[in-house]
C-alpha cells in the first residue's frame, strides 16, 4: 500500500485547469506558483516557497489560488508584498497553506494574525480592516469564506469550494469525480448535465432526473460555456453566459 497522501498535497489539477476554472488569464496559476521573469528580473513564486518543474497543482495550491483570483486589484500588486504576506502566514500558523485553512478568516485569534500580516507587508486594508473595534473580512475575502467548507466544523482546512461565485450550484470536490466540477451535494458532473441540454433534452426533464433545480441546471450550463474545455472564447452579459461572437 501507498504512502497516505494529505488532501492539501494532493495533485489535482494542471496549470491549464486551473486557469480555466477559475476564469484567469492564461499562464497566471503558473505564474502565481512558480514565479516569473519579466525585462530581465525574476520574479519569486507568490504561493509557493520555491519554484517547482510539476505539472500539477496540489489541493492546497489550488484553494489559495481560488483566494487570490477573487482579488480584482491582486496583478496591480506588487509581488514582494503579497509573498511576504503568505510568508508571514506560513510561519505565523505554522501550516503550508496557511490561507487554505479557517483559522485567518474565523478564528479571533487568526484575524488578528491576518491583520498583522497584511500590516507588515504594506498592505493594509487588503484582506479586511477594523470597523468600530470588529476586525471585518474585505469583500471578495468574505465572498472566498462563504465559497469554502471547511473540515472539523469550520475549525480546519477548506474540503471543498465553489470555484466561481456567479454559480453556487458549482462545487469542486478532490475526492469526487478527479476533483472536475459537480453538482453542489452530488457526485454528477457538470459536464454530464450541459452535455444532456446541448445534445436536446429539457431542461426540466434534465433536472428531474438528477433531482436538481431548473436554475441548478441552468447555472451547469452557463459554468461549462465559460469554462470550456475547448477553449471556446465565451463572453459574460448580465443575462447569462453565451458563446462569444466574431
Amino acid at each position: 500500500m501507498g504512502d497516505v497522501v494529505w488532501l492539501m498535497d494532493r495533485p489535482v489539477y494542471t496549470y491549464p485547469q486551473v486557469d480555466r476554472m477559475l476564469t484567469l488569464t492564461k499562464g497566471t496559476a503558473m505564474r502565481w506558483l512558480n514565479g516569473y521573469r519579466r525585462d530581465g528580473v525574476s520574479y519569486a513564486p507568490i504561493l509557493r516557497t520555491e519554484p517547482s518543474r510539476t505539472r500539477w497543482v496540489t489541493w492546497g495550491e489550488f484553494v489559495e489560488t481560488r483566494l487570490l483570483a477573487g482579488c480584482r486589484d491582486v496583478d496591480r500588486i506588487p509581488v514582494p508584498q503579497l509573498r511576504h504576506v503568505v510568508e508571514v502566514l506560513r510561519e505565523k500558523f505554522d501550516r503550508r497553506y496557511p490561507l487554505a485553512n479557517a483559522q485567518p478568516y474565523l478564528k479571533p485569534a487568526g484575524r488578528l494574525m491576518l491583520w498583522s500580516a497584511q500590516d507588515e507587508a504594506g498592505l493594509s486594508g487588503m484582506f479586511g480592516e477594523e470597523v468600530t473595534g470588529q476586525l471585518l473580512l474585505a469583500p471578495w475575502v468574505e465572498q472566498f469564506v462563504n465559497a469554502a467548507q471547511f473540515d472539523d466544523d469550520n475549525e480546519g482546512d477548506v474540503a471543498t469550494l465553489r470555484p466561481d461565485p456567479d454559480f453556487p450550484a458549482v462545487r469542486l470536490d478532490p475526492y469526487l469525480r478527479g476533483g472536475e466540477p459537480v453538482m453542489d451535494g452530488r457526485s454528477v458532473r457538470v459536464t454530464t448535465i450541459a452535455g444532456l441540454v446541448r445534445a436536446g433534452e429539457r431542461p426540466a426533464d434534465v433536472a428531474e432526473w438528477y433531482e436538481l433545480t431548473e436554475d441548478e441546471v441552468r447555472q451547469a450550463v452557463s459554468y461549462d460555456r465559460l469554462h470550456a474545455r475547448r477553449g471556446d472564447r465565451v463572453t459574460r452579459t448580465s443575462e447569462g453566459v453565451y458563446p462569444a461572437q466574431g
